[in-house]
Formats: structure tokens, sequence, C-alpha cells
């Protein structure tokens, strides 16, 4: 899983790639023209459109191909990493922890000794060990959950001893708009 700094580090290494290209492919066509292309720089000429529709094109196709390379959402690579998806503590909504099972009523809770987090109640018929719970850092990226989510119905959000919370399947949905 990687955080959000991965991926606005990636989105802006795939951006700037693509911005190099697309200007080394509107140059060459510049060159191939003889450097008759004006495209707003000195008047409106056909030559000048070929140049700009060759940026266009490349430009595009290229942050096609390197979304693609590096799975990062769209607006990240549009906005060369400024916009990223929101961490995963952020959509993490406050979850029950339990010193003792007893106290247990059905429901999601994070089971703890001495404040160390050792299993979760209510995934399961059992309780799941928190080795084998789906639990993720706080610092993932909230739309690189979705693996976890084909799998599990919940995704428990901690770092270390801290619990933040639990994302719900259908809060994930809303939230990646599905």
């Amino acid at each position: 899983m990687r955080t959000v700094r991965e991926l606005r580090q990636a989105g802006l290494i795939a951006y700037l790639a693509s911005l190099v290209i697309a200007l080394l492919v509107s140059g060459l066509v510049h060159w191939a023209l003889g450097g008759r292309g004006l495209l707003g720089w000195g008047g409106f000429n056909f030559y000048g459109l070929l140049e700009g529709l060759a940026f266009v094109v490349s430009f595009t196709l290229s942050l096609w191909i390197a979304k693609r390379a590096v799975r990062a959402t769209s607006s990240a690579l549009l906005t060369a990493g400024l916009i990223a998806p929101s961490p995963a503590r952020k959509l993490a909504k406050p979850i029950q922890t339990l010193e003792a099972v007893e106290s247990f009523e059905g429901r999601l809770a994070v089971l703890t000794e001495d404040g160390v987090p050792v299993g979760v109640l209510g995934l399961e018929d059992n309780i799941v060990p928190w080795e084998e719970a789906p639990v993720v850092s706080g610092d993932v990226a909230a739309s690189e959950l979705s693996p976890l989510f084909w799998r599990y119905p919940v995704v428990i959000v901690a770092d270390g001893n801290t619990v933040y919370g639990a994302i719900r399947r259908e809060a994930f949905r809303k939230y990646m708009g599905v």
C-alpha cells in the first residue's frame, strides 16, 4: 500500500515526464516544419495549430501511459501531485476498544491488553488476531484500500498501538464515488 506522499511523488514525476515528452514532440514537429509554426507567439497559422495539436496529443497520451504505469489517481497526475487522495486516518470513524470480551455487544471492536491491540471482534464469529486483521497505517492513501475491501467489509486504521478507527466498505465506496 502506498502512502499519500508516495502518490504525490508519483503524480509529480509522471506529470513532469509527460510535460517533457510533449515539449519534445512539439519541438520536433516545429523543427520538422521548418520553424514556421507560430501558435500564439506571433500569429495564428496552420503550422502552429499542428504544433499545438502534437503537444496536446502527446501530453494526453503520455499522461495516460504514466497513469497506468504508476497507478496514480488522475487528480494527482493532472495537478502534478499537489492534490492527492486523503490518508486513511481521515476516513476512519472511531471504533470501540475493549479490555475484556465480556462487555462485547456484537458490534465491531478492538480488543486490547494493557493498551496494546491484540484482536478484532465482530469481523467473524470469533476473535480475529491483530496480525491477521485488515489493519493499515494511517498514512496509507485511502484510494489504495480497494484490494482489502474485496475480502473484508471493514478495514481498521492504526499506527502501532494507536487505533484511529475503522473504514466500512460503504463509506469507502462513497469516497471513491462508486
